[in-house]
């Protein structure tokens, strides 16, 4: 998970759910994997437990009380600062999940997890404190965008906005698409270093991160998507970096000194993509966008991440 510097020092004032969410709408019952959450009355107090979940809220016009701590400045995301009207509270996950004594210290009436990580752990917890959501599919990090933000929409009591939003984004989708011919057909891998001497690659066709790439019309590279496993990514030695190669190589690098370790690595200067400039280093918040799209970071990553891969793929062809 990426992190970010945010303090928790929050403004602790009610942060009403937009003024156009009709009482009528409520109440609503949201199903998920791990149960139901049944919401009575337009919420006040929410908290998103996850970028997908933050990004939604703010694009249905609902200011957060809490949030989980991110990548960029403050430990918000570069796309989602801007929409931030009030500085919420700053939830940052341990190994076991967020700590459920200072959610529930900021009375929720709402906690939005549709893209919490640690939900399975933490879910008997905080349906306790509030109308809990989870992930609607098989696991983490495998709800599309789409999914997210109708979950959140109804939540709020917007769910005409929410399709009205998913009609707009996805048309910034298929133009995108149409805009870069060259990635269409291309095989990917996408990775992540965390330390030295191993290297993660997301391997499952159900991940988020994945799944934006497919509705570019790339394709996850076949010896990836071989790699056994029950995650959605696997750990590989850099004995084993070969299985990095495709036609375009995207790797994030957790610490500045891991790039140059990987780059310097004789197994991994020999990939086909290496040699031919098909492999790219992402920034954080380029990774970020990518690795968890959301309705918000879309257009961010049109923006800033496409144009990085179309090279990518321009120098594969």
């Amino acid at each position: 998970m990426l992190s970010g510097c945010g303090g928790d020092d929050g403004d602790d004032t009610a942060a009403p759910a937009s003024s156009t969410a009709a009482a009528a709408s409520f109440p609503v019952t949201l199903t998920h994997k791990l149960g139901t959450a049944e919401v009575k009355a337009a919420p006040q107090r929410v908290v998103a437990l996850s970028d997908a979940d933050l990004d939604a809220l703010l694009l249905l016009g609902v200011q957060p009380v809490g949030v989980a701590e991110s990548s960029g400045e403050g430990g918000i995301t570069d796309w989602a600062r801007p929409l931030l009207t009030r500085k919420p509270t700053m939830l940052t996950a341990g190994d076991t999940g967020f700590d459920v004594e200072k959610i529930a210290a900021l009375a929720p009436d709402l906690i939005l997890a549709g893209g919490d990580y640690y939900i399975a752990d933490e879910y008997a917890k905080l349906s306790k404190l509030a109308p809990t959501t989870a992930y609607e599919t098989t696991g983490a990090f495998e709800d599309p965008w789409q999914t997210t933000l109708r979950q959140v929409g109804k939540a709020v009591g917007q769910s005409a906005k929410a399709e009205q939003l998913v009609t707009e984004v996805e048309g910034k989708v298929a133009k995108a698409k149409t805009d870069h011919p060259e990635l269409t057909g291309k095989e990917f891998t996408l990775s992540q270093m965390w330390e030295a001497g191993s290297i993660g690659v997301l391997r499952s066709d159900k991940d988020a991160g994945v799944k934006m790439l497919n509705d570019f019309g790339m394709k996850l590279a076949p010896a990836v998507a071989a790699l056994k496993g029950d995650e959605f990514a696997v750990q590989l030695s850099l004995e084993k970096v070969a299985v990095l190669d495709a036609g375009v190589t995207l790797v994030y690098y957790a610490e500045p000194d891991l790039q140059p370790a990987l780059e310097g690595n004789s197994l991994f200067k020999g990939l086909a993509s290496v040699k031919r400039g098909s492999y790219q280093a992402l920034t954080a918040p380029q990774f970020s966008a990518l690795r968890s799209p959301t309705a918000l970071s879309v257009q961010y990553l049109i923006d800033n991440v496409l144009p990085v891969i179309s090279d990518a793929a321009k120098k594969a062809a």
